[in-house]
């Protein structure tokens, strides 16, 4: 049967890395955070993505379960951690929360040895979910509803429009387009395995852009309903959202795909790794 390059090393290291979200988690609480992590992430999140993690140690059934829930509240602390990086490399010349930081590396790593135990995208008997092949066009259709209404105001129109967002091309614009249209590709290529092997990388690869993508649309679903804009919750609702419902779906097409559609993947959550 199949194994994990990672599935010992998950078992060892799960359990510190949490203790170590937890206590990082612990302080926050008591000290609380600055104000730009407070728009991604909540306060509490490492510290109960914690607990949660460690009931992956812990138990003996529905470990995948407990995963799935230490992943809603490690995810937002996670991805606080880009914005982190941010400031300690000068890219956002503003203070470092430092206390913040310690508790998105912990998350992150937590969040990955967990992941890399229990594979929540598989079945109990180790085999992959049969996704529907309309959840992967539905993502293609969420990843270019930001594109989309970019391209429509770069053309003029004023629906939802930023206050200050400039009409041309240029970065802003780019970017996001850029990682659309790959994702979209990725999509694409993932649909030819569909219903034949795919390669060992493409499920640990899908799976990792559908977190961060949900991720991303979690922070930013967060930031849009606990700060106010002139443009109201809408647009956040629009973007994110739909950023949202791409990493979702994305996650779906990575259960599907399977170096053997026809044999068990090796489960990881078996018993720990001794």
């Amino acid at each position: 049967m199949r194994r994990s390059l990672f599935t010992g090393w998950s078992g060892r290291a799960l359990a510190p890395c949490a203790v170590l979200t937890a206590a990082a988690g612990i302080a926050l609480a008591v000290q609380g955070q600055a104000a730009y992590a407070d728009r991604i992430s909540p306060v509490w999140a490492p510290l109960v993505g914690a607990l949660l993690a460690l009931m992956c140690v812990a138990a003996t059934r529905r470990r995948r379960l407990w995963c799935i829930a230490a992943t809603v509240f490690l995810l937002p602390p996670t991805m606080a951690g880009v914005f982190h990086a941010l400031r300690v490399l000068g890219a956002i010349p503003l203070p470092v929360d430092w206390l913040a930081l310690v508790g998105s590396v912990g998350a992150a790593l937590t969040l990955w040895a967990a992941w890399a135990l229990c594979d929540p995208l598989r079945s109990g008997n180790g085999r992959p979910l049969q996704t529907p092949r309309w959840v992967a066009l539905a993502g293609l259709c969420a990843a270019l509803a930001y594109p989309v209404l970019k391209t429509l105001w770069l053309v003029g129109l004023d629906w939802l429009t930023p206050h200050g967002v400039s009409h041309r091309v240029d970065a802003a614009y780019a970017v996001p387009v850029a990682l659309a249209l790959l994702g979209g590709a990725a999509t694409v290529v993932a649909l030819r395995w569909w219903d034949a092997p795919a390669p060992t990388w493409a499920h640990p690869a899908a799976a990792t852009g559908g977190l961060m993508l949900v991720g991303l649309g979690a922070c930013g679903v967060n930031a849009t309903l606990t700060t106010a804009t002139a443009e109201g919750p809408a647009l956040g609702a629009v973007v994110y959202g739909s950023w949202l419902l791409w990493g979702l779906a994305t996650l779906a097409v990575a259960a599907r795909l399977s170096p053997a559609r026809g044999a068990p993947v090796a489960s990881r959550a078996a018993p720990l790794a001794r």
